[in-house]
């Protein structure tokens, strides 16, 4: 008799765990559904979340150096090392930030959200310091020295790096949290994206509007311009603020009970328990190739936006207006292929997207390293933009998702799992531009044309290895799944089934998506 009430209490949980993990793929007929927790407007509200930093990461990356160097006249080096503290700061705050937003137990998180305390905590440090970044310094004799104002600068870059890797971290394991769908997550990266492509549009088009509104078209950058980037961080701040309100209204985060109840669910054994640990995720290869995949997407998309307008303005000698269209350009571009992700990925599966936009990168680099002369650079450079937009926005598309896969369902360690990969990138991004401009070579004329193909090149090259050796990500298939099947009478027969054909891209996360 003790025997059966040890083990009867066990199938009940075994099979509550079934109906639990058998009741999130959806049914035929229901694929193109949204959860409950994804309304439009909890779908739109969440993709605008990430404006803000979409929008300050469009200035960092693409106009930090050309501001640094070029309008406060720090040197090659300086210019660099203001970068490298911002990109360590960054990837420090990440995987900090990752493991407080996963463990951190506050009555007022626990109320509002964990995800979202920490997105406001950022949003807040981001509007207090980034005027202060791209600013002429509001200390006059910090200018006397080269060295005191890049101290002056990295203070205060300090600061909104902090609040920036917590946006970036909350917001990343927030998809995570709010669907156990693959295809769903997927969705919610893809409008992500396309907002993080409006974000980078609306500062071209602001730069490019102020520039020929104050008759730069027609010279290079320099310290006249100190005026422009204040009033682009200005429309920064409005636009950044308003999203960020509608962000916190209309998504509602699950509650931190939900999801205890879900890991407790799905972690019976003690076994599951310890594949479940954050010390099992170092344990599996599998952590290491996303980890290459993610952190070269990024290398890729980043430094793109870092060296182009150097790579435009000291090869092609393109004036100050073009360093605002020809980028602008490549966003368009990118919000057109932001379209088509999803459905890429679903029909294609990720391994197949992501080396289409491997070629892609590869053919740019190659048409950069072999265009020259008048006709490049007034026509077939805005080919080349076009096209590595395309690729930028498959990679990391696509990078992210493959995240998201390896979380699977274990979203209490997904904060954490997203801060790793980030430190991963912001580490390398921040030695590559340090490097760059270290090694910076005045009297070579085709210096940065060979940043950009090398940049174009060995990431994706790396990235491709890695992203086909996964156990995941393949092309979809169709799957027969056994779902419980209720009766018109209410009355649930235990063990009784019914079998259904689904898309492998539409199936939800297995529990054992990610083992050791």
């Amino acid at each position: 008799m003790s025997t059966n009430n040890q083990t009867d209490p066990k199938k009940g949980d075994d099979q509550k765990r079934a109906v639990q993990l058998n009741q999130v793929p959806p049914l035929p007929g229901d694929e193109g559904k949204m959860s409950d927790s994804l309304k439009w407007f909890a779908f739109v509200s969440y993709g605008v979340g990430h404006v803000l930093n979409d929008l300050v990461a469009s200035m960092w990356f693409t106009y930090a150096l050309v501001f640094y160097h070029y309008v406060m006249q720090l040197s090659s080096i300086n210019a660099g090392a203001v970068v490298l503290v911002g990109q360590l700061t960054d990837a420090v705050a990440t995987a900090a930030i990752g493991v407080l937003s996963d463990n951190a137990n506050i009555y007022c998180t626990d109320r509002y959200g964990r995800r979202k305390t920490w997105h406001l905590f950022g949003s807040v440090l981001v509007f207090i310091s980034l005027p202060f970044a791209f600013s002429p310094p509001i200390i006059p004799q910090v200018e006397s020295s080269e060295l005191n104002t890049a101290l002056y600068y990295c203070f205060f870059i300090v600061f909104f790096q902090i609040g920036w890797a917590s946006i970036e971290n909350s917001h990343m394991a927030l998809a995570s949290d709010l669907t156990p769908i693959r295809d769903e997550r997927t969705a919610l990266l893809s409008i992500r994206y396309s907002f993080t492509v409006f974000a980078n549009i609306l500062v071209y088009v602001v730069t490019y509007i102020v520039l020929r509104s104050n008759n730069a078209s027609k010279t290079q950058f320099g310290p006249s311009e100190r005026k422009e980037f204040q009033i682009v961080i200005l429309v920064i701040m409005i636009v950044g603020a308003m999203t960020t309100i509608i962000f916190h209204i209309g998504v509602r985060e699950p509650l931190i009970n939900n999801r205890v109840n879900r890991q407790l669910l799905m972690t019976e054994t003690e076994a599951e328990r310890a594949a479940n640990s954050i010390l099992s995720m170092f344990k599996s290869i599998t952590l290491y190739q996303t980890a290459v995949v993610y952190m070269c997407s990024r290398i890729t998309v980043n430094m793109t936006l870092v060296f182009l307008p150097m790579y435009l303005q000291d090869f092609l000698k393109l004036e100050a207006e073009k360093l605002a269209l020809l980028p602008l350009i490549m966003f368009v571009s990118s919000f057109g292929m932001s379209l088509l992700n999803k459905p890429m990925n679903m029909k294609l599966g990720r391994k197949y997207t992501y080396s289409f936009g491997v070629v892609l990168s590869l053919g740019s680099a190659f048409w950069c390293y072999t265009g020259e002369g008048d006709t490049y650079a007034k026509y077939q450079i805005y080919a080349v933009t076009i096209i590595i937009g395309i690729a930028c926005s498959v990679v990391l598309v696509t990078s992210q998702a493959l995240t998201t896969d390896f979380i699977g369902d274990r979203t209490h360690r997904g904060a954490f799992t997203f801060g790793l990969m980030s430190f991963t990138d912001k580490v390398c991004n921040g030695a590559v531009v340090m490097a760059v401009q270290s090694f910076h070579c005045a009297s070579c004329p085709s210096y940065y044309r060979d940043v950009m193909v090398y940049n174009w090149t060995i990431p994706s090259c790396l990235a491709f290895i890695a992203v086909i050796s996964l156990p995941y990500g393949g092309r979809p298939r169709l799957i027969v799944q056994e779902v419980p099947e209720t009766r018109s009478g209410g009355n649930q027969h235990a063990g009784q089934s019914k079998k259904h054909s689904i898309e492998k891209g539409q199936e939800a996360l297995p529990s054992n998506s990610v083992k050791s």
